[in-house]
């Protein structure tokens, strides 16, 4: 089943690397299956690790002509016949299309598994969708990697990133007490989350009272050991981001006397399963989290916006508009 044309605008690559592989043209409107809802796309959003899928740095499997992009929110066009939870006009969104062997969502329509769509929530859409990437990483890390009660202590490095600022308010929705690492400039967006600010320069372990519970490294600028020895007995660290240097070292010894543990963690390879509850999860608790900053680019400018969701200075959730 299509939709009523059978062409439709796309970005798109056909081979990995620089953000000019990208091309925005004219595909063939997706056929769907039993099990796919055919959304017409309203907005996508450009994450980093779109970036890595289009560069050959993040190895997954590719279609031939790749579009772009993993989230988006839409209107469902028509479904399958297998198909229960949507019906035509409503608004749904997804997180985890365009790796793994999926098509991308940065065109007019996708061809979406109902297993991978959700309704829209009650909120506007564009500010949903700028949360539901970082938010459903920190909703994984909160809500199913760590192991802490209430009132136990987060350290968020790099609370001010988009990935920080959802751990903080999914790590307050749980009940922890979170300190956040920041630029002082800020401190003030930091704190009106709820959490402790410390100044992330150097030195700024000097600013902790006492050992944390938990550490989750999103930016990659504190040693290994470093982060280590701010841990309690039983600590966890959770690295999202790496350091520059790929290799590292740390005193073995003290690290399993401790009995601490450590993890790398990315959201694509996350499971199916886990990643639906951590969506499920940001759905019941979609009226509390605070809007992330937005810019909104056309389809023309997908190769753009590719170049700037790599840049440390573009502070912003970047969203592409289909026409």
């Amino acid at each position: 089943m299509r939709a009523e044309t059978d062409k439709m605008q796309a970005a798109y690559f056909t081979q990995v690397g620089d953000p000019d592989q990208i091309e925005v043209g004219q595909l063939p409107v997706p056929s769907i299956g039993p099990a796919d809802v055919l959304v017409r796309i309203c907005e996508a959003a450009v994450d980093r690790v779109d970036a890595y899928v289009r560069s050959g740095a993040f190895k997954t499997p590719l279609q031939p002509q790749q579009i772009i992009g993993r989230d988006a929110w839409g209107t469902v066009a028509a479904v399958g016949a297998e198909v229960t939870a949507f019906h035509v006009g409503d608004r749904v969104w997804t997180n985890s299309m365009g790796y793994g062997g999926r098509q991308g969502i940065t065109a007019q329509f996708a061809a979406i598994p109902e297993t991978r769509l959700f309704v829209m929530p009650n909120v506007n859409p564009s500010s949903w969708l700028a949360l539901v990437h970082p938010g459903a990483t920190a909703a994984i890390i909160v809500t199913q990697l760590l192991k802490l009660q209430s009132g136990q202590t987060l350290l968020v490095e790099g609370g001010a990133g988009h990935v920080g600022r959802m751990l903080i308010q999914c790590a307050k929705i749980c009940g922890l007490h979170v300190i956040a690492t920041a630029n002082p400039r800020d401190f003030a967006a930091v704190t009106a989350l709820g959490a402790e600010v410390i100044d992330y320069a150097p030195g700024w372990e000097t600013k902790l009272t006492g050992p944390v519970d938990a550490i989750i490294d999103t930016a990659g600028r504190v040693p290994l050991q470093l982060n280590l020895d701010q841990l309690a007995v039983g600590g966890q660290l959770i690295l999202i981001a790496a350091t520059k240097e790929p290799k590292v070292s740390f005193d073995l010894p003290r690290f399993y006397m401790n009995v601490q543990q450590l993890r790398g963690f990315v959201i694509s390879r996350a499971s199916l399963a886990s990643l639906t509850q951590a969506n499920q999860w940001l759905l019941q608790h979609a009226a509390a989290f605070a809007p992330l900053p937005v810019e909104r680019l056309p389809l023309s400018d997908a190769a753009k916006a590719h170049a700037m969701v790599m840049d440390p200075q573009v502070k912003t959730r970047l969203l592409i508009t289909l026409p």
